[in-house]
């Protein structure tokens, strides 16, 4: 017992030691941006301008960059708590915590930093501010990695979402788009001109998502790895297909999952795979049955499926819902439902082809999951996509490339890999080169010789003459 307490105690020490430099990083990025004079983020936009009034009035010391941060968070959970009404739980109070902790740093950071000259000329103050993203960026994925305080920013953007319907991301959007707003309003009204809010507002609010999702590509397993914390994701994906383990009917099946580049035919490779092999074949009723299971519309999965985000804030969701609800956002509640299924289909007896869906992933360890990823060169895929939707070359191009950016990152944040690269498949197919039905051909040969090393047959059609 007294070695499980020293290390839970060891584990809190490490979460709240990343956590805090996380948020002093923040706060020293905070202070090089307000030192630049160009303007901070649109979250910290409105404290800056209060700041600045502050300082032409000659104001005591107490009203400071960091207190002024602080009051205007406690506005945020204020206006949060008017948002949601009944809806706004006493753990959002913990905001509170964590508003008071960021200011009391960036007083800390201004008073570390205040050997710094005022910037001489423009070129300085864009180079002050320069060294503001990366400083932010850091702090910001150092912070979110412990999962311990989300700042307000995040509550006050998942409190419009619940209201309006809006996406978190959008949500964000119009959050900052607003608090830039009044932060100007506030300024031209006091100083008749622009002062606290200004190009590095756009700058930094263009910049410190770009920095922070090229660092996350390196350093945010690690980082989680570190906190020994498990994703919200993973917590929730065992907690809903703990009753079905992989295999669990010892009985010879086989289950194929594909994975394709949009336009490559791989749909209608699976659909004809598994009319060949006489097996299920799952696609779109894997919605339904996600829509059972998680209780979400199936016109919301269908609308999810269809537009998944392209730029990943997941993280900052993942701090937002954290103080709501079951700490999941809808698209993580969907990879959840669908995770399920997937492991419900792969514990019953049956044959299938599922396509999508992260299928590859998640039964990755099953052994009777045969994985294939479809590719084909882009004009056919192009020429595919213009013949099945009447698009022009164009749109088809366009479609292409969306698509496959939005399949990529899902599969990214969600798994962790790279999407269609070949060492987590058996078997690649190009079917640019061999068209649809000498594709299916091919795979039948493969899991006709992948049967052949694991001696097991499953399906008749399988079997040598």
């Amino acid at each position: 017992m007294k070695n499980i307490d020293k290390r839970a105690v060891r584990l809190w020490i490490k979460r709240i030691l990343i956590y805090l430099i996380g948020l002093y990083c923040m706060a020293i990025g905070v202070v090089f941006s307000a030192k630049s004079a160009l303007g901070v983020s649109p979250v910290g936009s409105l404290a800056n301008v209060l700041y600045q009034i502050g300082l032409s009035e000659q104001l005591p010391s107490y009203v400071n960059l960091g207190n002024c941060t602080t009051a205007v968070y406690c506005l945020y959970i204020l206006v949060e708590a008017l948002i949601l009404r009944r809806e706004f739980k006493p753990r959002m109070l913990l905001q509170l915590v964590a508003s008071f902790l960021f200011g009391q740093l960036v007083n800390v950071a201004t008073a570390m930093m205040s050997f710094l000259p005022a910037p001489p000329n423009y070129a300085v103050q864009m180079l002050y501010l320069l060294c503001s993203v990366p400083m932010v960026a850091v702090g910001v994925m150092l912070y979110l990695s412990p999962n311990i305080l989300p700042t307000p920013g995040e509550g006050m953007s998942l409190a419009i979402s619940s209201k309006t319907g809006l996406s978190l991301g959008s949500s964000k959007t119009v959050f900052d788009c607003s608090l830039v707003l009044i932060s100007a309003i506030t300024s031209l009204i006091y100083f008749h001109g622009l002062v606290g809010v200004r190009e590095g507002t756009v700058i930094c609010a263009l910049l410190v998502g770009f920095v922070m999702r090229q660092m996350q590509k390196v350093w945010q397993q690690p980082l989680l790895r570190f906190v020994e914390r498990e994703s919200r994701v993973e917590r929730a994906v065992t907690a809903a297909t703990g009753g079905y383990m992989l295999d669990a009917t010892g009985k010879p099946k086989i289950i194929i999952a594909i994975g394709r580049e949009f336009g490559s035919g791989g749909y209608e490779i699976g659909k004809l795979l598994a009319e060949k092999l006489g097996i299920t074949f799952y696609d779109k009723q894997l919605n339904v049955m996600a829509a059972e299971q998680s209780g979400l519309d199936l016109s919301k999965i269908e609308e999810l499926e269809k537009h998944m985000e392209r730029e990943i804030v997941y993280d900052f969701k993942a701090a937002a819902y954290d103080m709501v609800g079951d700490g999941l956002s809808p698209e993580e509640q969907l990879f959840v439902a669908q995770t399920s299924v997937i492991r419900q289909i792969a514990a019953g007896d049956e044959s299938c082809v599922i396509m999508g869906r992260c299928a590859d992933y998640v039964l990755y360890n099953d052994p009777n999951c045969f994985r294939i990823f479809v590719h084909a060169v882009p004009v056919a895929r192009i020429d595919r996509t213009v013949a099945k939707y009447g698009l022009s070359r164009e749109e088809a191009e366009r479609e292409m490339r969306n698509t496959d950016l939005s399949r990529s990152q899902h599969y990214k944040h969600f798994t962790g890999r790279d999407y269609g690269k070949q060492e987590y498949y058996h078997l690649g197919v190009d079917s640019s080169q061999l068209g649809t039905e000498n594709s299916v051909e091919l795979i039948m040969d493969a899991i006709r010789m992948w049967c052949d090393v694991r001696g097991t047959y499953p399906l008749s059609t399988l079997k040598k003459e």
